[in-house]
């Protein structure tokens, strides 16, 4: 009976993963061509503008929607199973008002600094304010599809239709010689926009039936609330990680050093394809096993996702490794082959040595360890806080890279010994039986 479940759990991650690898199929060239698009129209200190500006917007935006994707799934997930079709109106309900609450305590708070201090916000940071709203109900979007198991849908809207209009975006700005950085962020807003009203008619049609006859069941709301901190905070630790370098970057004026770096990131992001692919899968399947208490499902789970994730990412790594700079000079140009190839080969070893344990902080914090997951988290943007401090000014976009790697690398081991306390065994691609408890 257990295996006839195990075959069947493996078989529908498996056939989730591949139909989501399908739309990625597709996305991926998109995102390339947008972003050649954008490197090519733009001077290198207008992308690194651009770059720098995107990174602060998402860094603001965990005020708003930090943690709510996480929290979404992991409880709609949960009432799905249970058909608790009011408690699962309440919290949508709740975390709409919690992001125009937090949106307008954030302009008002910016409104007053403005007023206090005289200072007029430029353009390029007017962006982040409006957008404000507009990521967190995306975020909840989110969240919901994918605690329904819908992660085709929650990823159609943003990896196929937001490349096509911003290609077609930069495209127009380069035609009319309008290029910059504060037109390419105007450029930005007005698809992010569009896509968010297209995505929103979509959920409305998607959802349970149940939930649009029902009432509000707010019984919860407690420990929503209680549970919201933690997993904001995990998601704006996760955040700066990813983001810390080229913040520190910009902060020390050097534009360049952040044009390099993002184009470095978008190279090796390609190896994390399958990582964030099998994220918007697993989230219901790891709440389901753990409700259940079956200790071999989950590491069923964990062991089918991190082999998938290794083997499906190791192609990558290789041709990363022998063609890189090539490929980096076809796209993008001189002199990005140059200055972004070994901080791209450092962050993909890196990620691959990550991928190889799994979703094992997704397992963690769907588990209810979301406060242990935070302090895995912040220790490890601690050690990538002080190594690019240091590296960053004598070593430029290496050392950058390197402050990364340490920060992933610190995470990674403090993920896996969680889960061998809490849940019983090593997780990764060598996970075997013998490791149970």
């Amino acid at each position: 009976m257990y295996y006839t479940l195990k075959q069947s759990l493996n078989n529908k991650i498996i056939q989730n993963f591949f139909a989501v690898s399908g739309l990625y199929f597709f996305s991926i060239p998109l995102l390339l061509l947008a972003n050649i698009v954008l490197i090519r129209t733009l001077s290198v200190s207008d992308f690194g503008v651009f770059s720098f500006v995107l990174s602060f917007t998402s860094v603001f935006a965990i005020l708003v929607s930090g943690g709510l994707p996480m929290l979404v799934t992991r409880e709609i997930a949960t009432y799905k199973l249970s058909e608790n079709w009011p408690a699962y109106r309440g919290l949508v309900t709740a975390a709409y008002r919690w992001v125009v609450l937090a949106s307008f305590t954030c302009a008002l708070a910016v409104l007053i600094c403005n007023i206090a201090f005289g200072v007029l916000l430029s353009q390029h940071l007017i962006i982040p304010l409006i957008l404000l709203p507009i990521i967190g109900m995306t975020a909840i979007r989110n969240g919901i599809l994918k605690g329904l198991c819908r992660p085709l849908i929650s990823e159609a809207p943003t990896q196929i239709l937001q490349p096509v209009l911003l290609i077609f975006g930069y495209l127009i700005i380069a035609y009319f010689g309008k290029s910059s950085a504060t037109n390419a962020l105007w450029c930005y807003f007005a698809v992010i926009m569009i896509v968010f009203g297209l995505a929103s008619i979509i959920l409305r049609y998607v959802q349970p039936a149940e939930v649009g006859v029902t009432y509000s069941d707010m019984t919860d709301q407690k420990r929503w609330r209680q549970a919201l901190l933690p997993f904001m905070m995990i998601s704006a630790v996760a955040l700066l990680s990813t983001q810390l370098a080229i913040l520190i970057s910009g902060s020390m004026g050097q534009d360049e050093v952040v044009a390099y770096l993002r184009v470095a990131e978008r190279g090796s992001m390609v190896i994390m394809i399958p990582f964030h692919i099998l994220s918007s899968i697993i989230g219901p399947h790891m709440v389901a096993a753990i409700r259940s208490g079956n200790i071999l499902k989950q590491r069923d789970i964990v062991r089918q996702s991190s082999r998938i994730m290794f083997f499906t990412s190791l192609p990558s790594l290789i041709v990363i490794l022998l063609f890189g700079e090539q490929i980096l000079g076809l796209l993008f140009g001189s002199p990005y082959d140059d200055k972004s190839y070994l901080p791209m080969i450092i962050v993909s070893v890196v990620q691959i040595f990550s991928v190889a344990f799994g979703h094992i902080g997704l397992l963690l914090v769907m588990g209810g360890h979301e406060r242990l997951t935070l302090a895995s988290q912040t220790v490890a943007l601690f050690a990538n806080l002080v190594f690019c401090i240091l590296l960053i000014g004598p070593f430029g976009e290496l050392g950058a890279s390197i402050g990364i790697a340490i920060g992933v690398i610190v995470s990674t081991v403090l993920n896996v010994l969680l889960v061998k306390r809490y849940f019983g065994f090593i997780p990764g691609i060598l996970l075997r039986q013998s490791f149970l408890r």
